[in-house]
């Protein structure tokens, strides 16, 4: 559901869980490899040059930057997939989607660890998100990742994120004075 501006909101677990943010980083750092890999191959960098025409996705960046807004952000974090020019980051994002790193759950995406990042999932999610390419106004071709993402406006998703950290506030708050009593 695309909408003008579009922005995703993020969520990931208040628990400390290392492992599983390794693992994570491990599988994006993964897919940005085999990512290289499938651009060596100039007949698929052909077909899917529109997806790096003003800048090669760097999905291990970021997925850092993710992890960064998550964990800056009190685990919950608004991100404007369009925060330049180039539209960079939509691409990156919708990647990360179709490879299965990032998984929707209710209004939020989370980040998530695929049984397996292959090459051939890293080709068939580039094609995914190439097929969101439509003819802008003035005739240019135009990567377009949020026709497949779960956006909500600037205002929509700043109120939800405010109120989702409002509400794990008050169920932190509520369970430390349980187990206190």
């Amino acid at each position: 559901m695309a909408t003008a501006n579009p922005h995703v909101l993020l969520e990931m677990s208040d628990e400390p869980d290392c492992r599983f943010v390794a693992a994570w980083l491990t599988e994006a750092a993964e897919a940005q490899t085999l990512w290289s890999q499938a651009l060596n191959n100039r007949r698929f960098a052909d077909r899917v040059q529109l997806l790096y025409t003003d800048g090669i996705p760097d999905l291990a960046a970021a997925a850092l930057e993710i992890l960064g807004e998550l964990e800056h952000h009190c685990h919950v974090a608004a991100l404007d997939l369009y925060p330049d020019e180039n539209g960079l980051f939509s691409i990156e994002f919708g990647l990360l989607v179709q490879l299965g790193l990032l998984v929707v759950v209710g209004p939020s995406y989370w980040i998530a660890v695929p049984e397996r990042v292959t090459l051939t999932a890293v080709k068939l999610a580039a094609f995914d998100v190439l097929s969101t390419a439509e003819d802008s106004s003035d005739g240019v071709e135009v990567v377009q990742p949020e026709r497949q993402l779960q956006t909500l406006s600037a205002t929509e998703v700043e109120a939800r994120r405010l109120r989702l950290i409002m509400m794990r506030r008050f169920g932190a708050s509520t369970h430390h004075h349980r187990s206190i009593h």
